[in-house]
């Protein structure tokens, strides 16, 4: 059976984030959320000239009892983009999971011209984005709405830590200016002494250095 490697892009910058990520390395249970709920506008939308008005009822009830949580491929890592949307610009972590490739949805992206074509199956309609978003090389968990928000993926293997101006050489001035800086940096201590404590593995994520 094939695995793959993700990450969850996630914020350390206060001490709810801290909580909140402690919980997800001490039970290996990310949140799941509806499709409503989600960053897209476009999330769930769909063409299909032959529905009748039952026919876009049923099918938005059928949406309406899945639920997600997104991750994105391992070399994501490298989309320095996603550490400024979902890591706090750089102040935050990737969790790693490793999880097998049956139980996990691949997004698929398209031109609009393709994604306003007819669909008639739910799975298709929430595994496709505009390929505006192809960045993210998302995949998605998905399950039904009845089992607690709160779900067991795959198994959790590391730990990435954002580095913000590590690479400078100024980089204690910036810290000594920056309180935000000073809060991430204590909790980021924290939570390695955690990761230390689960046997997981972490690493200080080296970002694109300027020179």
């Amino acid at each position: 059976m094939n695995k793959l490697k993700l990450i969850k892009f996630r914020s350390l910058g206060s001490d709810n984030e801290f909580k909140r990520i402690k919980e997800i390395l001490k039970t290996n249970k990310f949140w799941c959320s509806k499709l409503w709920n989600l960053n897209d506008p476009m999330e769930g939308v769909y063409r299909n000239s032959f529905f009748n008005s039952d026919d876009i009822f049923e099918m938005f009830t059928e949406k309406n009892n899945k639920i997600i949580c997104s991750f994105s491929h391992i070399t994501a890592l490298n989309n320095n983009l996603l550490w400024g949307y979902y890591a706090n610009g750089f102040k935050g972590v990737a969790i790693e999971i490793e999880i097998n490739e049956i139980e996990i949805k691949k997004m698929n992206y398209f031109n609009i011209q393709v994604f306003n074509q007819n669909l008639h199956n739910v799975d298709d309609i929430i595994t496709r984005k505009l390929k505006d978003w192809e960045h993210e090389q998302e995949y998605r968990f998905i399950c039904d709405s009845s089992k607690d928000k709160k779900c067991k993926i795959g198994k959790i293997t590391k730990v990435y830590f954002g580095s913000p101006y590590d690479n400078t050489n100024n980089r204690e001035n910036i810290e000594d200016n920056s309180p935000m800086l000073r809060k991430y940096d204590y909790l980021k201590r924290e939570l390695q002494l955690l990761c230390k404590d689960l046997r997981i593995a972490t690493e200080n994520f080296n970002h694109a250095r300027v020179e």
